[in-house]
């Protein structure tokens, strides 16, 4: 690999600013920017000295601070407590506190990946210097200045935009095909790529399913699929990953990876002796020392904190991409062939706004995937499929009012959300119902999903019997009651998970403004105008005492009364780990011009390839990512032949 600097004195300059590790490459190279005392006007700040101790909700739990003030300063900030992703709280915490204290200052840089955590530490802070009577507004306006470093330049063969689960996996593939491999990732570390925290892959023919004699072929699973979407993606790609994940699977043991066939808690075609599923036994900590293990080895250099904004060419081939990095410094990378596996653009409101117009999404995750790589090839002359969808979360209802919404499969988290996926009465805005409840609870991540998109914010509507049954019998004794079969596939994973903080639960809802609770249905319309509350409960009512749902046909047993005041209505947004849509392209991942030809030079994996996914999404757990780590390896191994047919 070899870098070279555009001026002789910019590279002098360099070598004195912070030195930062570059992944695969075995030494260390310069970083070219640096930090410099924020030109904001100085506030001095006058402080009750001690220490001071906050908690402030994170990503996933609260994080407790300890903040020690002198007269005059901040002079330590320490995490006592916390239980966030430990690799991902790990990068926060070993910049954030340090940060706060050197630069006295509360508008830090958060950590790209970690951002939830890093506000979390900061936000703590400063309740505490509000109590020891500092000047909140001052620190917060307090900036740090950044001085961006020399513009560097890299020559390679292959650049990979976007280092998730398909990226990893193209990165890997093309090393182990000849050729000169390098990566930019937007977050901090491996630690926050999404690739690395999956249940696991749906694949086929893998050394772990022919340990159990699985009768699932190439052929079943594609044709389902093909049914199931109704041919509107494209049949040769999804054929050929379903082809290839055997092959993706078993790359992932040989680097270290331990999995086990599983069927999965909802309901799915393809279990017991046709399973495909793969849980993934590591524990994160492995998983991430496995995919920096395999980069070194491969010798694939990645640049971290560092973004993707705009694809060079050379007529109409590309040949390499421009990035820039968290301090602005500028880089180009030089290359015969750019992978775009930047996620797709749950991150980005806009875009979201503009493919799925009205729709309100609350992400789950993947706040740095902004559509960075379906923009920069759009502006390359590619095109976009025509499918868009979601990839849902299954866990529960959000609200961007709530301090602890579902984003994990956490009962730490606010147990009202839980009403958001437990298949009660849900209706949209006019109050009117739209769907299958129980459509929700058996297929969240598909069939379920799709009307929610549609209707989001929704509102689960439930009485205080049902409330009183959620807490001390819990969903699944509650429909056992009610008729609910052995073979209840969801049920068993909702066993013994009662719902013990409901009542303080719903009270932080209450105060948050996104549960409301009234003593007759016409009063509960009020709050959120859901106008037509009242017929559609009296209605809902007479389908559950005849046993049967007359406008929607909805299971029995999920249908419950809603007759014992006082009433609740919640407020749900619906969460998506993903977006699914984006670039067009071939059975070769190669991207497609508006003449369905390939722009040479320019492949897709994973949510930014828009030709692997269907709308509602698949009914097969771990198809996200399964057909991500698929369409890697085949843009990996696409992307080196290509390299070697230009030599």
């Amino acid at each position: 690999m070899r870098k070279r600097t555009k001026n002789f004195l910019g590279c002098l300059l360099a070598i004195f600013l912070v030195v930062t590790l570059v992944v695969g490459c075995g030494s260390t190279q310069t970083q070219t920017g640096s930090e410099t005392p924020s030109q904001t006007p100085e506030v001095k700040q006058s402080y009750k000295a001690g220490t001071y101790t906050e908690k402030v909700y994170g990503y996933l739990s609260y994080v407790e601070v300890e903040t020690t003030l002198s007269d005059s300063e901040i002079t330590g900030v320490k995490v006592l407590s916390h239980n966030e992703t430990g690799p991902i709280f790990d990068l926060v915490n070993a910049q954030v506190p340090k940060d706060i204290v050197e630069h006295q200052s509360l508008a830090v840089d958060t950590v790209s990946g970690g951002t939830m955590t890093s506000m979390a530490i900061i936000n703590a802070v400063a309740k505490s210097v509000e109590k020891a009577g500092g000047d909140v507004a001052a620190l917060r306006a307090k900036t740090i200045a950044k001085t961006p470093g020399a513009d560097e330049v890299y020559d390679t063969d292959v650049v990979i935009v976007g280092l998730g689960g398909s990226g990893f996996m193209a990165a890997h593939n093309a090393a182990l095909s000849g050729v000169k491999v390098m990566a930019i990732e937007k977050g901090a570390g491996i630690a926050v790529t999404n690739g690395t925290k999956v249940s696991g892959p749906f694949a086929i023919d893998t050394p772990t399913l022919r340990e159990i004699n699985s009768k699932l072929t190439v052929d079943k699973a594609f044709y389902h699929m093909m049914n199931y979407s109704h041919w509107n993606v494209n049949p040769a790609l999804v054929r050929r990953c379903l082809e290839t994940s055997s092959e993706a699977v078993t790359q992932l043991l040989e680097m270290g990876y331990q999995f086990q066939e599983a069927d999965f808690r909802f309901e799915t075609p393809f279990k017991d002796e046709y399973g495909g599923f793969h849980l993934i036994l590591n524990p994160l900590e492995e998983r991430i020392n496995i995919w920096e293990e395999t980069l070194k080895k491969d010798g694939v250099e990645v640049l971290f904190n560092t973004t993707g904004k705009k694809l060079i060419m050379d007529g109409d081939k590309v040949v390499g991409v421009e990035a820039v990095k968290k301090d602005g410094t500028k880089v180009t990378i030089n290359a015969k062939a750019v992978i775009l596996a930047t996620g797709g653009f749950i991150g980005n409101p806009e875009m979201v706004e503009k493919y799925y117009s009205g729709v309100t999404v609350n992400p789950a995750g993947g706040s740095l995937s902004t559509g960075d790589g379906i923009n920069m090839a759009l502006e390359a002359g590619a095109v976009l499929d025509k499918t868009f969808g979601f990839c849902g979360s299954e866990y529960g209802g959000t609200n961007t009012k709530a301090i602890r919404s579902a984003k994990q499969d956490k009962y730490d988290q606010n147990q009202a959300f839980k009403f958001g996926v437990y298949g009660v009465l849900y209706v949209d805005k006019q109050g009117n119902r739209f769907m299958d409840e129980g459509q929700l609870v058996d297929y969240p991540m598909s069939y379920g999903s799709e009307p929610i998109i549609r209707n989001s914010p929704y509102y689960a509507v439930v009485d205080q019997a049902y409330v009183d049954a959620m807490k001390t019998k819990g969903l699944y004794e509650y429909t056992k009651e009610k008729g609910a079969p052995d073979n209840w596939t969801i049920g068993n994973y909702y066993k013994g998970r009662i719902l013990t903080n409901l009542d303080a639960d719903i009270e932080e809802g209450i105060k948050e403004g996104w549960i409301y609770k009234a003593d007759t249905i016409e009063e509960l319309a009020k709050f959120f105008g859901t106008t037509n509350l009242k017929e559609t409960v009296d209605q809902y009512n007479s389908y559950v005492e005849q046993g049967k749902d007359l406008q929607f046909g909805k299971d029995p047993m999920y249908l419950s009364p809603i007759k014992t005041g006082p009433f609740y209505i919640i407020e749900n947004e619906f969460s998506a780990w993903c977006t699914l849509g984006g670039i067009r392209v071939d059975q070769n991942c190669s991207a497609l011009n508006e003449d369905n030809l390939p722009i040479p030079g320019l492949y897709a994996a994973g949510s930014d390839a828009g030709s692997l996914h269907t709308a509602p999404y698949w009914d097969i757990p771990g198809s996200c990512y399964g057909l991500a780590i698929d369409s890697g390896v085949i843009a990996g191994k696409e992307s080196a032949n290509f390299v070697k047919s230009l030599k």
